[in-house]
Order: structure tokens, then sequence, then C-alpha cells
């Protein structure tokens, strides 16, 4: 899980039914365990955007992150890591404003994507996940361990 709590930014799948497609986005993200709701992903987005609209209609994402070393940089990350979950869009109000307020703290330069009056914060429950690594070997978990 470093790789999740050190990574800023992941490619979120959507569903889009009417078009029998996907959409795919590249979304800053934060990585948090809450008191609440346990193991979670937070993300935002203008209110305005064909993925807010397709989350209205269907909540199943997959979301794919990785740590690959970035050009010489010397970091050793050497994993993807595809989640897959279920999107809830976070209603105004305290809980959204505690979730934006970490999602800040964690991605502090850009508040463009986060602050604002039509940016909703977006929770990701995660169901399960598969993590790969440099050696291309795969690990599965899953809520129920199957």
């Amino acid at each position: 899980r470093k790789g999740l709590s050190t990574s800023h930014l992941a490619y979120l799948s959507t569903v889009d039914v009417d078009d029998n497609s996907s959409h795919l986005s590249l979304m800053r993200f934060t990585y948090l365990k809450d008191e609440e709701d346990g193991e979670v992903v937070v993300l935002s987005t203008q209110r305005a955007t064909k993925k807010f609209d397709l989350l209205q209609r269907q909540n199943g994402v997959a979301l794919l992150v990785h740590d690959f070393p970035q050009f010489g940089d010397g970091s050793d990350g050497v994993s993807s890591i595809t989640l897959n979950g279920k999107a809830q869009i976070l209603p105004p109000g305290a809980k959204a404003e505690r979730y934006r307020k970490a999602h800040l703290a964690h991605n502090p330069e850009y508040p463009q994507f986060i602050e604002g009056p039509d940016i909703a914060i977006l929770l990701i429950i995660v169901t399960s996940a598969r993590i790969c690594n440099i050696n291309d070997q795969v690990t599965k978990w899953s809520i129920g361990g199957k």
C-alpha cells in the first residue's frame, strides 16, 4: 500500500452505457484509511464533466495507479495497482469537506481541481485489487477474499 499512499495520479475508468463504451480520465487522488469508511480513495471532479454524468448513472469504476520510476528520478517504485470499486458522489456537507481537506493536503499544488463551488468530492470504496510487480507477478485481493 506504500504505492497508494505516496502516489498522486491515477487513471479512472468509468462506463458509458449509452455508447457501450468506457471513458478514461487522468485524476489526482488521495488514498486514506478512514475510521468511518475504512480504506478509500478520494477524487474530485467538476460537476460539468462527462465522468460526473457517467458516475451519476453507473458507479462501478476501475483505477490504475503505478509508481514506476520517472525518467531516472531515483524512485524505487516497481508496481502497478488496479483497484475496482464503487464511486460515491458525496453530498455537500461536513463529510465532503473533511475529505476535500485531506485531498488538498495530499495534492497542495493543484487546488484548481479540488476547491470550488462546482467541484464534487468522490469517494471510491475499493472492493478488489490486482497488484502487478516489475516481474509480471500478480497478487489479487478482494473484500470477500476471493
